[in-house]
């Protein structure tokens, strides 16, 4: 995984690399790709773009993909703001994804808009989508980076950094109508990094295997797990956010060897519906001191309503999180 000290340099390349270097450009305007497609050097989305299903969207390494900045009544969306679809410019996939960059040729996904900021275009949004794979990619300036209802999707190797939230994914339960209605999403997240979102990863009523990820200084959460998960969540290093692991709901949540400190409010944190006990035993509070990480979660210690959060045993050093 790419050390989080290079993040930053790293970021300052792409905007730097956008505006001197001579790259093939493409627009792609509002529509529907209806056979395989490939996309190579520097490629400007101007609305929203689906993958049809039966289709695979190809992205070769190097390719800078760039969204341009539409509102919600903008004649370049496909589809309504209703989900599970957004009033910003976005990539929907009911086919199939694959953006593989290599090291050094990192795929961007990223704004148009030379003040970029987050939430500028709205996700790489998956949709009843199965086979997905996105790896050494830089993904900035999202409404959500990854979004995925019903989808499989695996991540690797991925910087996901200014975005509102880095990850999201859900099992469809709100729109009945939908192909994909009540199929899960299964993700696998490893080796990433999240800094500086609004929220790391976000997901609901899915399956997930987290592993090795560098999940630091994101606004509100580092992981925020909700209601029935079938989920493997270790050898993450999760510090620096509002709240490192939140909880809301949450059921079937295996979370063990990871380091969880330093976490600005609470290293965990239950939401007010949370009446599931949850295990945290196995894991780095940064401390061996008992008082103070009990200090750090927030459970029925704190409020008589919410589920008990064990913690104990507890790690008496860090694990390592990179491979």
């Amino acid at each position: 995984m790419t050390p989080f000290r290079i993040l930053l340099p790293a970021i300052c390349a792409v905007f730097l690399f956008s505006a001197c270097a001579k790259t093939p450009e493409t627009v792609v305007n509002k529509g529907i790709i209806k056979k395989d497609t490939t996309w190579r050097g520097r490629v400007i989305v101007t609305g929203d773009v689906m993958v049809d299903k039966g289709v695979t969207l190809t992205i070769e390494p190097g390719t800078e993909v760039r969204f341009r900045r539409i509102d919600e009544k903008s004649p370049e969306n496909l589809f309504g703001i209703e989900s599970p679809y957004y009033p910003e410019a976005e990539l929907i996939v009911r086919g199939r994804l694959i953006a593989k960059g290599k090291p050094g040729r990192e795929i961007i996904f990223t704004s148009d808009a030379i003040d970029a900021r987050a939430k500028d275009w709205g996700a790489i949004n998956f949709l009843g989508s199965e086979g997905n794979e996105v790896e050494y990619a830089r993904i900035l300036c999202a409404y959500n980076g990854v979004h995925a209802h019903g989808s499989s999707v695996t991540v690797r190797h991925c910087q996901f950094v200014k975005n509102g939230v880095g990850i999201s994914f859900k099992a469809e339960q709100e729109v009945k109508d939908a192909p994909w209605y009540g199929k899960r999403s299964h993700l696998v997240i490893t080796d990433n990094i999240f800094a500086r979102n609004k929220g790391g990863i976000g997901f609901r009523n899915s399956d997930a295997e987290i592993s090795y990820n560098e999940i630091r200084d994101n606004k509100f959460f580092g992981i925020w797990a909700k209601e029935d998960v079938k989920a493997v969540v270790e050898h993450n290093e999760i510090t620096g956010n509002i709240k490192g692991v939140f909880l809301y709901q949450t059921r079937g949540l295996v979370i063990r060897n990871n380091n969880i400190y330093d976490n600005r409010r609470y290293n965990v944190a239950c939401a007010d519906a949370q009446d599931y006990p949850v295990d945290f035993s196995n894991n780095w509070f940064g401390t061996i001191n008992r008082e103070k990480i009990a200090e750090s979660v927030f459970d029925h210690a704190e409020d008589p309503d919410l589920a008990v959060i064990s913690f104990e045993p507890f790690l008496k050093k860090a694990v390592d999180y990179r491979r």
